[in-house]
């Protein structure tokens, strides 16, 4: 990822393609595991003995003190079960993926994974992994979350863990002063622009900043999603040129041609512009708000909303970045067990090791939801955070693992294009075009 932050989103078109020329030297999925190794359907652990089971993890930092709550928790209720789950060093995605597959490549394949969200499509063409039974998840696992972790066909394969939505970062103190009303008033893109239009008068500098690139299919994808459109179609070709999708991406042309959008190119630029105090309105994700909170200070009053949209509805499915995990094991019983070991990841305990006062995930598990907002850290910003609770889908829903990489880079000029001002339909023509080309030449 591009992002300051690159291990608190979902994956990166970078990293798919390192991981593809890794596996295949071709964008093309086939019908068999690129190992050759069926994923294994899980049985029953009550079929299988424990001290014969090794269980091989493989996650990053982020989730190493979760881990050892779940590990703990297993070998107790399993005497003589052994788990291998010593954390990547890095916190990146990529780095954790490219790890994987050479694993695999040389026959060391792990039972459970952590995944990037927005890598989990790769995982599902290369690797065929069999569906997650959510069964597995304690009953207070916030179920509307799982479909960040269900492919376009409404099986799911992994179960969110760490996880983040697109939304809009805004000080208020820069809104009071030009008279601009309340952060949670801007429901619409005319409100924004209404906004928008008030503060650049009153400071005379641009506004807004929607970042084309370090996260250019998620941001696209939450401003569709928020207006009702759609990033992708079954067969994986482009879905955002019809009336829904460009009303939806007009937003960034109209801030781009009334000078209102202040042309920021990365995500992480923009986030280090809006603690500067100099920039009113930002669009980041929820797990930078903890950041945002440490960065900004006390000079500011700041609130994040959720994305406005066309028609002022704010509650739709937002597509969700982070992390999750997913059964790998080509054996029944480390399935089984793997499976279990996953459960044991989403008790309150664990998610409060995963999603603490530290940081601004989405909790998936409401005990630890509750105790966070019992907590001292528990500020509005925060709290925003830890209560968001729109359903989420599948980052970069309907875009093939293949050729994911080509598709984000197209998309990530589209937007690069908009922010300057261009006339969105050529714009979305011009794209869409190109991803169906893309598509085709994969099939």
């Amino acid at each position: 990822m591009k992002n300051t932050q690159p291990a608190l989103v979902g994956g990166s078109a970078v990293a798919l393609a390192l991981v593809l020329s890794a596996c295949s030297g071709s964008g093309a999925t086939t019908d068999q595991p690129a190992d050759g190794r069926q994923v294994a359907q899980a049985t029953d652990t009550s079929q299988c003995q424990a001290e014969e089971t090794t269980l091989d993890v493989a996650f990053n930092e982020l989730a190493a003190n979760s881990m050892v709550v779940a590990v703990e928790a297993m070998e107790q209720r399993h005497p003589g079960l052994t788990i291998n789950a010593d954390p990547s060093p890095s916190t990146g995605y990529e780095d954790l993926t490219q790890q994987i597959v050479a694993d695999i490549a040389v026959g060391n394949r792990p039972d459970v994974i952590m995944t990037g969200l927005g890598q989990m499509q790769f995982w599902v063409d290369t690797y065929d992994p069999v569906p997650f039974d959510t069964s597995a998840l304690p009953e207070t696992y916030q179920k509307q979350f799982l479909g960040a972790g269900t492919t376009q066909d409404g099986t799911t394969y992994v179960a969110p863990a760490q996880i983040s939505a697109p939304v809009l970062a805004v000080n208020q103190t820069l809104l009071d002063e030009a008279g601009a009303g309340p952060a949670e008033d801007i429901t619409t893109h005319a409100k924004l622009l209404e906004v928008a239009q008030k503060v650049t008068d009153h400071t005379g500098e641009p506004s807004v900043s929607i970042a084309p690139s370090g996260l250019p299919e998620w941001f696209t994808q939450g401003l569709l999603q928020a207006s009702d459109a759609t990033l992708a179609n079954d067969d994986g070709t482009a879905a955002f040129g019809d009336e829904a999708g460009i009303a939806a991406l007009d937003v960034w042309s109209q801030l781009g041609q009334r000078g209102l959008e202040a042309g920021i190119a990365e995500a992480s630029q923009a986030v280090d512009q809006f603690n500067s105090g100099t920039l009113p309105i930002a669009m980041i994700t929820t797990s930078t708000i903890v950041g945002i909170e440490q960065g900004l200070g006390d000079e500011y009053e700041w609130m994040p909303i959720k994305l406005p949209s066309v028609d002022g509805n704010i509650d739709r499915t937002m597509p969700a970045g982070g992390n999750g995990y997913m059964v790998l094991s080509d054996d029944a019983c480390r399935a089984a067990f793997g499976t279990e070991l996953i459960g044991e990841l989403f008790t309150t305990e664990a998610v409060l090791e995963a999603s603490g006062t530290d940081r601004s995930y989405i909790p998936v598990e409401t005990g630890a939801r509750d105790e966070l907002l019992a907590s001292g850290a528990a500020t509005a910003p925060m709290e925003f955070a830890w209560t968001f609770d729109n359903e989420l889908n599948q980052w970069g829903e309907g875009v093939p693992g293949g050729p994911a990489n080509q598709i984000y880079d197209t998309i990530e000029v589209m937007g690069q294009r908009l922010q300057t001002g261009e006339e969105t339909e050529p714009v979305v023509t011009d794209t869409i075009n190109q991803i169906d080309r893309i598509i085709e030449g994969n099939r």
